[in-house]
């Protein structure tokens, strides 16, 4: 049987130290048909990609059928010897066989597994690498995943208003933390980091992984009215527990402070059976304060991302016989 081939000019050949490779644009479509992975689980032994994520390539279809989406990353790729490919120097063309496994996938497995999804078709970059060994097919996905480093997801989550990408939700996070960030009557003014990891501050991203689960306790107070309410929270918190503990730096650790929001809940229930439903810095103190009485600062330890550990002690703590 005769393999039918495929023709494809305006390819640049590229040398860069031992290696070279060729850059040019190929149909989507043609990439879904000829592209493969080999994973670790599929062959322990070959395999050296990780796991093939769905929901990532439906994402991805989504985003390429939506017609708003651009893809102007290179594809990686490997041809292998059934591939066939030919370059040629005065056309400036290569061709290769239409097969399936044509070419292993060293960069980009998601992207081309969206394009066999996708109901559109474009034209893609793609860099393909020719004669590659076992060995050096390996060295160039480590190379590749371990070099290039990605954008901090504080960073993306930071400049997403500025893309219009903010759903309701994350624009709602956002402007509770700017009112943290620059009311100087918060509790944790100037110890945020809005689009970067900072030591000793909490992250735009760890702050709104520990506030989501709160929004719909709130309905439909405003910005400022949950402001205040946490803010006289955390202040009567940091009083009642953190500094009579001499342990006022764990509010801006991660995990910490996910596990002084996941408290949260607990406490305002009961101010609001007590106090009915007035959420200052004295009824809050009025609870708070008996975890302070009652616990030594060897049980709030910070262990790893593990935060209901310490949410299991505070509420311990409310559950002593101790009276005011």
């Amino acid at each position: 049987m005769v393999e039918k081939r495929e023709s494809f000019s305006s390819v640049s050949l590229v040398r860069q130290g031992e290696h070279s490779f060729y850059s040019l644009t190929l149909p989507s479509e043609l990439l879904a048909e000829t592209c493969y992975v080999v994973d670790r689980e599929e062959d322990p032994i070959e395999g050296f990609q990780r796991e093939l994520d769905a929901k990532r390539a439906k994402e991805i279809a989504m985003y390429i059928d939506s017609g708003l989406g651009t893809i102007p990353s290179s594809i990686v790729l490997s041809a292998q010897d059934d591939a066939g490919l030919i370059y040629n120097s005065k056309t400036k063309s290569v061709s290769f066989n239409n097969i399936k496994k044509a070419f292993l996938i060293i960069d980009g497995q998601h992207r081309v597994y969206g394009f066999t999804l996708a109901k559109k078709a474009f034209r893609v970059p793609v860099v393909i690498y020719s004669g590659l060994s076992k060995r050096d097919e390996t060295r160039l996905f480590i190379d590749i995943n371990s070099k290039q480093k990605g954008v901090p997801p504080e960073l993306l989550l930071d400049i997403k208003k500025l893309a219009e990408y903010e759903n309701d939700q994350e624009e709602f996070l956002r402007e509770v933390f700017d009112i943290f960030q620059a009311d100087t009557s918060s509790c944790l003014f100037g110890r945020l980091s809005p689009a970067s990891k900072a030591k000793g501050k909490l992250t735009r991203s760890t702050f709104n992984t520990a506030i989501k689960p709160l929004v719909k306790i709130f309905g439909g107070k405003s910005e400022s009215e949950i402001f205040f309410i946490l803010n006289s929270y955390f202040l009567a918190f940091d009083d009642a527990v953190l500094v009579k503990l001499d342990i006022r730096d764990h509010m801006f650790n991660a995990t910490f402070f996910k596990a002084v929001c996941g408290f949260f809940p607990v406490v305002a229930h009961k101010v609001k059976d007590r106090f009915g439903a007035i959420y200052n810095v004295d009824n809050f103190y009025h609870f708070l304060v008996k975890i302070g009485s009652v616990v030594k600062a060897s049980k709030l330890k910070i262990s790893g991302s593990a935060y209901k550990p310490l949410v299991i002690t505070f509420e311990e703590c409310l559950k002593e016989d101790f009276q005011l």
